[in-house]
């Protein structure tokens, strides 16, 4: 019975070893120096890993397979030992490819690049509430108030350049009016001189 257990027990190590393997030679490694960031996940994981291995201790097994393991307690505790070898190696495997899957080194150096960026922009200190309402409301609308003004002030000086440019057109016309009336008023001189010089010719 014991054999049979260690034999089924090695079948499914065996067959979560290779479907691990398979599936980590799906991905081609990014050649990239993991930071800060990504080695604090990698402790993090590995705290956890470490956990949930403590949860598969040779007492359990024991307790749970005592009736197996009074058989051959050697062996059992061999196969327990395996079992449990294995079951980290495959775990850590399939964090690897979660992580290449993912491309978790990438975007934690780019996160790591962003906040290292961010604090050389400049010293000045993000903006907090001081605890006072009404200056802190303040504060944010004068902003907004600025923003508005910088946009009314652009749409008066539109509407200025706008009525310069009737009234440029509107003294243009008058001045072409003016020399049509001049015209006109010429031309109905020389009419009037024409008219008094064909009523004296007449007489004569």
């Amino acid at each position: 019975m014991a054999a049979e257990v260690e034999v089924e027990m090695e079948d499914t190590v065996s067959q979560l070893s290779s479907s691990s393997l398979k599936q980590s030679t799906i991905l081609e490694k990014r050649d990239e120096t993991e930071g800060r960031r990504m080695e604090s996940f990698r402790k993090v994981m590995n705290k956890c890993l470490d956990k949930i291995m403590a949860a598969g201790s040779q007492e359990k097994f024991n307790s749970c397979f005592t009736s197996i393991r009074e058989r051959n307690p050697l062996e059992f505790k061999s196969v327990v030992e395996q079992l449990m070898l294995q079951l980290r190696s495959n775990i850590e495997k399939e964090i690897d490819l979660m992580i290449k899957q993912e491309d978790l080194v990438y975007f934690f150096n780019e996160l790591d690049s962003i906040v290292e960026n961010s604090g050389k922009r400049g010293s000045q200190p993000a903006w907090r509430p001081s605890g006072n309402p009404k200056k802190d409301l303040c504060n944010h609308i004068m902003h907004v108030k600025l923003a508005y003004k910088a946009q009314i002030t652009g749409m008066l000086e539109k509407l200025e350049s706008e009525n310069e440019k009737f009234t440029s057109d509107i003294l243009k016309k008058r001045e072409k009016l003016a020399e049509t009336e001049a015209q006109l008023v010429e031309a109905t001189k020389d009419l009037r001189e024409a008219r008094t010089l064909s009523l004296l010719l007449f007489l004569f």
